[in-house]
This record gives C-alpha cells, structure tokens and sequence, in this order.
C-alpha cells in the first residue's frame, strides 16, 4: 500500500459491542482494519482541510540560525586561545566548519534580503 500509513491505535467497547463488532465482520467478510480504514476515511471526507501553513519567513530563520552559530563560535574561540591547554585538532576543525556555515548563511541571507 503505497503512500498509506498505518497508525496502530485501541478501541474501548463493551463485551456486547465487541462480539457485535465481530459479528458484523464476519457478516461482511472483511478485516477490522479494513473496516477501520473504511470508517475513518468517511468520516474526513465530510470534514473541512485543515488550514494552510503559514509561509516561512526565511530572512527571520537565516538571523536565527546566524545568531546561534555565532553564539557557538564565540564559545568555542575562547578555547582556541588558551596558552595552556593547546586546542585538539577536533576543535579547530569544529570552529572552521562553523566560520563556513556562518559565511554560507551570510551569502544567503544577502540573497534574501
């Protein structure tokens, strides 16, 4: 079933309502997820669509993630320039992926803009 999901749930009935519910399965020859199945998507077909997602507002998301990165950056320079404790080759590999990412995310945001 491509492009179907499934979505394991419970259903509460009595003891009369489950043997009535079985007994209508059999009467049909189908699987209770096939009737589940069948239920549910009547039920949203008479119901409205949800609403649209409001547009994403890229300039404000690029500052964002502009902000943070630099907020990392800062942290992590502090720790390059200890004079006692050499930074690890991983460190400085760290501080220069984030000077790309900010660059990158500069590029871009003039881009926006």
């Amino acid at each position: 079933m491509s492009g179907h999901y499934t979505i394991p749930t419970r259903i509460r009935l009595t003891e009369a309502q489950r043997e009535h519910l079985y007994w209508l399965l059999r009467e049909r020859g189908i699987e209770l997820d096939d009737l589940l199945t069948e239920l549910v998507t009547d039920y949203l077909s008479g119901q409205p669509l949800p609403p649209a997602p409001q547009p994403v507002d890229r300039v404000a998301t690029i500052r964002e993630q502009l902000r943070i990165r630099r907020s990392q950056l800062r942290a992590l320079r502090s720790q390059l320039h200890d004079p006692h404790n050499p930074p690890p080759e991983w460190l400085q590999a760290m501080v220069a992926e984030l000077e790309e990412e900010i660059t990158r995310l500069e590029v871009e945001l003039r881009r926006e803009a």
